[in-house]
């Protein structure tokens, strides 16, 4: 019994993974001109005396973000739903997030993003959250080291007590702020990030029948980040 329920669960984290995919090829076929006319000029610049002037230059363009970026983190975060049939109730738990892109623009990335929220210790009662989406990245100037970050895509929430489990999937927007720091070859970005989803169907996962029609997601995290570059 408990393998039948768990097989919707792997049906959706494979189309998740196919959907993320052909995300990132589309991404990467549409960014990889600017990567390669970027090329040239990186490689100019490295071929400078290391004089005072060029290291602030070489700063600049680090601090400038060029070329593809990928970054993954962990943190904390508090989830729930919102609806007739629900519990108002928001649960802390672990979060992490996985993200690559490319540069735009020097203050504007792109790129494709997945977090989790897994709150599955405790009372039995297993809360997951997940999301797939597109996000930009901006910079207020070249130097900036803070960003404002949005996503556009799907989410999904679920609850399984063992015996029975129900999820609630709709689209989501996410809204956050961020701070690079950079260290030796990589840079530390802590984050704060909201999404919200509208609302769609809570349904169970035994039988497909929904219990209420209008559940909506609510999701706040804090993560810590690595960033590649």
């Amino acid at each position: 019994m408990r393998a039948s329920r768990g097989a919707p669960a792997r049906r959706g984290a494979t189309g998740t993974t196919v959907l993320l995919t052909v995300l990132l090829g589309a991404l990467l076929t549409v960014l990889w001109p600017f990567v390669a006319a970027a090329q040239p000029a990186r490689d100019t610049a490295s071929r400078g005396l290391a004089t005072p002037a060029a290291i602030r230059r070489d700063a600049s363009a680090f601090a400038r973000r060029v070329g593809l970026w990928a970054s993954a983190g962990l943190g904390r975060g508090s989830a729930g739903l919102t609806c007739p049939a629900c519990q108002d109730t928001q649960s802390p738990a672990l979060t992490a997030q996985f993200a690559v892109g490319g540069r735009v623009h020097e203050r504007f990335h792109v790129g494709v993003t997945m977090w989790n929220w897994l709150d599955v210790i405790g009372d039995g009662v297993d809360r997951t959250a997940r999301g797939l989406e597109v996000i930009a990245r901006h910079y207020p100037s070249n130097t900036s080291r803070w960003f404002l970050t949005g996503g556009l895509g799907t989410s999904r929430f679920a609850i399984d007590d063992g015996d029975a489990r129900f999820h609630a999937s709709a689209p989501s927007l996410s809204l956050g702020l961020g701070w690079d720091l950079p260290m030796r070859g990589v840079v530390l970005s802590p984050m704060l990030a909201i999404t919200s989803s509208t609302g769609g169907p809570l349904r169970s996962d035994r039988t497909g029948n929904a219990i209420a029609e209008d559940a909506r997601l609510g999701l706040w995290r804090t993560t810590l980040s690595i960033t590649w570059f």
